[in-house]
């Protein structure tokens, strides 16, 4: 039955989604105003790093991060690249926290046709799940980077998903998608 291979998916990924609201200064009429924007990410480390895209966290003055269990923590930055639209983060927990469970990454490539999960937070809600598959493995999209190529998926992206992890069958993390692409793990 393909809905418990769904299932199982979830369940290794649903706990490592987390909802990211970010505080950030716009310029706007000559003001320097603040502005609140949204997206998703993945814990990939027990110790709270976390996977999310630049333009989640891009002009960020605060970070803060809503985990599936409800617990809440603000984050700092360690580290983007605005062409491959990645950002790790890092939880800001109290010392001696337990471990927190985390998404393994995938080491091998996709393949047009494979089947994919689009995971994330939209809207701050509850976590979300869409199937698709791999459309294009190759895509190139211009302006967002030279020499970087992404897959692109038919998994429907919600607004917020921004972010979070595109899974395979097996429960790893192949990508971390946007906009209806993916960039590959």
């Amino acid at each position: 039955d393909f809905r418990q291979t769904i299932r199982v998916a979830e369940e290794k990924v649903f706990p490592t989604l987390v909802y990211i609201r970010v505080v950030c200064k716009e310029l706007s009429d000559g003001k320097n105003q603040k502005a609140v924007v949204s997206g998703s990410g993945v814990v990939i480390t027990p110790d709270g790093e976390l996977l999310t895209n630049h333009h989640v966290i891009e002009k960020a003055t605060e970070i803060r991060c809503l985990l599936t269990n409800g617990e809440s923590y603000s984050a700092k930055l360690l580290g983007s690249d605005k062409d491959l639209d990645i950002a790790l983060l890092k939880l800001e927990r109290p010392e001696g926290a337990k471990p927190l469970p985390f998404a393994k990454l995938s080491n091998r490539g996709r393949e047009i046709g494979d089947v994919v999960l689009a995971m994330g937070a939209p809207w701050g809600l509850a976590r979300s799940v869409t199937m698709g598959i791999i459309s294009c493995k190759d895509r190139y999209l211009d302006g967002d980077g030279q020499y970087t190529l992404w897959y692109q998926t038919d998994a429907t992206i919600s607004p917020g998903n921004s972010g979070g992890p595109l899974v395979d069958t097996y429960g790893r993390v192949v990508g971390i998608h946007r906009r209806g692409h993916a960039l590959g793990a």
